[in-house]
């Protein structure tokens, strides 16, 4: 029997068939008033009666309502958009065994539940089964099945089955939305046009609007009508919630056609999001709109990107050409891309259309570029360069040398400098630079005769003798003869400067003063007294020194008088010379000298009193001694002695001091007082030292002087274990000291120079104090460093010591991390009137960054300004960087944009401050609103530097923000 007869006979008769029993039972009744309860929630809300039905078969699963109860289950399940527990359950009931109606609704919800599945094939059938069998689901079921055509790419068919459905009322909208999309991809733009702008009139308020405007826009884009394409895709831009990455960039193309640039730009910037060819053609023409806006940074970098990617090699290769261009007009290169990126190319694409133009551009990269390694390393790989290239060569080998030179590092410049002088004379002017500068090299490596044969050299062939360098030349000439002691030589050469044209006074000033000193030298005192008031009348700041050398030249003329009266115009005039002492002790030998004792011995006093660890002190309290013993005063004359005997044991002055003391004594027959006072000398020096003690020290030392140190240093230590206190055990300690620590045996040093240190004022003190504080420093005790280079400072009265001491103290502190003791010390140092540039850029390093620290910013920028007109040399690369940090911190943006954008346009070697710096403008542009070129500026500093980890997290937490 046909199952639908017996079902219908089933309901008649009410009765239920039990299948395993296979006969007819009574219907039970009870369950239809919760069957129907049931089937009305399912009416009311579906979802509702899901557990109610589920309830109503755990009770009754014989139920005759069965079959609907599970389909109207599936049926509420895929009204919850629960398709998959709907699939499941109609596939467990008989679709066919309900009524015409249900079968067709649930073989709607069915087919439509696949399709959201995605499962096309078996929504197709089902679709198929409704189109040939439903009367109320065929126009869903056509709709439907063209859908499916649409998606599988069926054009022709899906437009078929849509142009039928056109005029549908409830399927006609969607048909022709998706008839006008057939049309699109099919290039049939007429078509897709009109029936775009037909929806647009019919549906005005309709939830597709948005996409008749896309359509439309996408038809007049697809006929080059850019206008209208433009206003379309923009009303679609503006209405749609996300719109779609191929219409934003269309909108970006016709802008760019219609030339509104800056609105392209911004429309491609929104589709770069991802990486594929839509984002590469669209950073080409980000960065063509940027070249016709004139804003050439952000055209490079939009270039940049896009040659970056390789989707499409046409889009690539014009990108690529692009970016070099603008990196060579804009003089664009802050990790070397003016050299890599035309090198790139024509690895690249070496048949390329442009190949011949950047070869040519190659070379004036070369002759100009600021990344010196990597355009000598280019060039290096060049088998048979010509003369042009040979040119760049050597400029570039010799400002890799003055780019080592500004950094301290003698050694490379020097080579460096070799290396250029040794191409020959490509190009002359570069050859006679490299002279000049392999000359200033060996002046600082103290390789004075060397450097002598240089700057003769430059001078004989130098062109222009009204330059700078050609002044220099002649004044370091001067210098080199006057460190190696050769004074005529010196005297002529620092005359040919002086007889310039006057450009530099504090150098004129100079120039006098060493004349001067040549003349006193060789003894002509008038022409050097002379020459000591040209120095005072060229600048006054050198005038302490002037006045000081003018005194003493008087002091030897014999014009006592003159030399107390110029003392004291030094005295007043300059108080914080480091000359103050030696011209007060200078003031009490020349009253000596006109045998006014206690006028002598006044000066005496005040300089004890004023510098007491000078050396020019223990001579003054020695001299008081010395004194008051010629004038028979022998109370007065003992004290004295005593008071230098104490307060400078172990110096050459307590010994002097001590034997004319013991005479006193004899003289006053009072030789047990002297021998109780000598009895309290703790650790003091046995001066009168025996025979076999002065021998056998005698005996050492002329060991050393002949050069055999460490049969010297084993002489030394014999010495010192025969005569532990005795006369020359300092002098033992302190050479034993020295030659330990120039073989680097730091700790014995360290402990021989600490016991010629326990004597503070003697005449070994300053060296091994510096020698001390030097291995403090390299050891890392800087506290200790600190303190002697301190001590130092108040106690030498040598220039070139002083300025080592001060120096030291600043590295210490800056070690240290004491601001307030930084900047002391560089302002000491600053104050030096002949301070090298690297020591004065390391001093205003030091000193701005202690203010930075100390949060004293405006003091800071004098000395940053300064520092960051050279970025070749680290400190200059830093303080370019914490200038514009410090405008950001300060709320000024602008300045700090300036300084940034300034620095990349310089560039330096030092490409971590460099990369900060791009990191920073990023984050003025973020805070700006300007996201697009923040994102630019780090995309390309993360395909340009990838030296330092600290840098990309910088980065990759700022990309993630954009």
């Amino acid at each position: 029997m046909d199952k639908r007869v017996l079902f219908v006979a089933v309901l008649l008769s009410g009765y239920s068939f039990n299948a395993k029993a296979q006969q007819f039972t009574p219907v039970d009744e009870s369950g239809e008033v919760e069957y129907e309860k049931a089937c009305k929630e399912f009416q009311l809300v579906p979802s509702r009666s899901i557990a109610m039905f589920n309830d109503y078969l755990d009770k009754y699963p014989d139920s005759r309502h069965r079959n609907r109860v599970e389909s109207l289950i599936a049926t509420a399940y895929f009204k919850e958009g629960r398709y998959k527990e709907a699939i499941a359950i109609f596939n467990s009931c008989d679709i066919d065994a309900l009524a015409d109606n249900e079968r067709d609704e649930a073989a709607y919800s069915l087919a439509t539940a696949y399709l959201k599945e995605n499962d096309i094939e078996k929504a197709k059938v089902w679709f198929t089964m409704l189109k040939s069998i439903s009367g109320s689901h065929y126009m869903d079921a056509v709709y439907n099945l063209a859908y499916i055509d649409y998606s599988e790419k069926r054009y022709d068919d899906a437009a078929k089955a849509f142009l039928s459905l056109k005029d549908n009322e409830r399927l006609g909208e969607n048909s022709s939305y998706y008839l006008s999309e057939i049309y699109l991809l099919q290039k049939r733009y007429q078509n897709s046009l009109s029936i775009s702008k037909e929806l647009q009139e019919k549906y005005p308020n309709s939830k597709l609007l948005s996409d008749y405007y896309r359509v439309e826009g996408e038809s007049y884009y697809g006929m080059n009508s850019f206008v209208e394409a433009a206003t379309a895709l923009q009303k679609y831009i503006l209405s749609a919630s996300q719109p779609q990455r191929a219409a934003l960039y269309e909108a970006g193309v016709s802008l760019y056609n219609t030339g509104v640039y800056s609105q392209a730009a911004s429309m491609f910037s929104k589709v770069a999001t991802t990486s594929d060819e839509i984002s590469q053609s669209s950073y080409l023409y980000m960065g063509l709109s940027y070249l016709q806006l004139k804003e050439r940074n952000m055209a490079r970098m939009s270039f940049e990107q896009a040659a970056n990617y390789n989707f499409n090699t046409k889009i690539k290769e014009e990108a690529l050409y692009n970016y070099a261009l603008l990196i060579h007009e804009t003089s664009y290169s802050p990790f070397a891309e003016s050299v890599t990126v035309f090198e790139r190319f024509l690895n690249e694409f070496p048949d390329s259309e442009y190949s011949d133009r950047v070869n040519d551009y190659l070379v004036e990269v070369y002759m100009n570029t600021k990344s010196y390694v990597a355009a000598l390393a280019s060039i290096n790989k060049i088998k048979s360069p010509g003369k042009a290239i040979m040119e760049a060569k050597q400029k570039i080998l010799f400002s890799l040398g003055t780019q080592e030179f500004a950094n301290s590092d003698f050694e490379k410049a020097l080579s460096y400098f070799n290396q250029s002088l040794s191409l020959g004379n490509y190009a002359e002017s570069v050859r006679l630079n490299a002279t000049y500068w392999k000359g200033e090299t060996l002046y600082r490596l103290e390789r004075y005769d060397q450097a002598t044969e240089e700057y003769k050299r430059y001078i004989n062939s130098a062109k222009d003798r009204a330059g700078e360098e050609y002044r220099l030349a002649l004044y370091n000439l001067g210098y080199c003869y006057f460190k190696q002691k050769n004074y005529s030589q010196a005297k002529g050469w620092f005359e040919k400067y002086a007889s310039l044209p006057k450009d530099n006074a504090l150098m004129l000033a100079d120039a006098y003063n060493r004349i001067g000193d040549c003349n006193f030298y060789s003894r002509e005192f008038a022409v050097a007294a002379t020459n000591y008031s040209k120095a005072k009348a060229a600048d006054s700041s050198l005038a302490d020194y002037s006045l000081y050398q003018e005194a003493f030249v008087k002091g030897l003329q014999r014009d006592y008088n003159g030399k107390i009266v110029t003392l004291n115009t030094l005295l007043s005039d300059y108080p914080q010379s480091q000359y103050i002492d030696d011209a007060i002790y200078e003031q009490g030998r020349a009253f000596v000298q006109m045998e006014q004792n206690n006028k002598a011995i006044e000066r005496y006093n005040i300089l004890l009193q004023k510098f007491p660890q000078s050396a020019m002190a223990r001579k003054a309290a020695s001299e008081i001694g010395l004194l008051y013993y010629q004038d028979d005063k022998y109370p007065q004359a003992i004290d004295a002695y005593k008071k230098v005997i104490k307060e400078y044991p172990g110096s050459e002055e307590a010994g002097l001091a001590q034997r004319d003391l013991k005479s006193i004594y004899i003289d006053l027959n009072k030789v047990d007082e002297y021998a109780a006072f000598a009895s309290t000398l703790n650790n003091g020096v046995a001066f009168n030292a025996n025979e076999r003690d002065s021998l056998t020290y005698a005996a050492a030392e002329k060991v050393y002087m002949k050069g055999a140190v460490d049969e010297a240093r084993r002489s030394f230590i014999n010495y010192l274990q025969s005569f532990p206190q005795g006369a020359f055990a300092l002098d033992a300690n302190y050479y034993v000291g020295l030659i330990d620590f120039n073989q680097k045996n730091y700790k014995e040093a360290l402990s021989s120079l600490d016991k010629v240190l326990q004597f503070p004022s003697n005449k070994f003190s300053e060296n091994a104090m510096l020698l001390s504080a030097t291995m403090a420093f390299d050891g890392g005790d800087y506290q200790k460093s600190l303190t002697l280079y301190s001590n130092l400072i108040n106690k030498t009265a040598s220039a070139d010591k002083l300025q080592r001491a001060q120096i030291g103290m600043l590295r210490s502190a800056a070690k240290l991390n004491r601001s307030s003791d930084i900047i002391m010390a560089a302002d000491k140092l600053l104050a030096s009137a002949k301070l090298s540039p690297e020591l004065s850029n390391e001093a205003r390093y030091y000193r701005s960054k202690a203010y930075i620290q100390s949060r004293e910013l405006n003091k800071a920028l004098p000395d940053l300004k300064l520092l960051a007109n050279d970025t070749r040399n680290v400190y200059g690369a830093e303080a370019k960087f914490q200038l514009a940090q410090i405008y950001f911190e300060q709320g000024n943006k602008s300045a700090a944009e300036k300084e940034l954008l300034n620095y990349i346009e310089v560039s330096t070697p030092h490409v971590y401050w460099l990369a900060r710096s791009f990191v920073l403008l990023s984050d003025i542009y973020m805070q700006t609103g300007r996201n697009v070129e923040a994102k630019q500026y780090l995309l390309s500093l993360k395909q340009n530097y990838n030296e330092n980890q600290e840098i990309n997290s910088m980065i990759e937490s700022r990309l993630s923000k954009l």
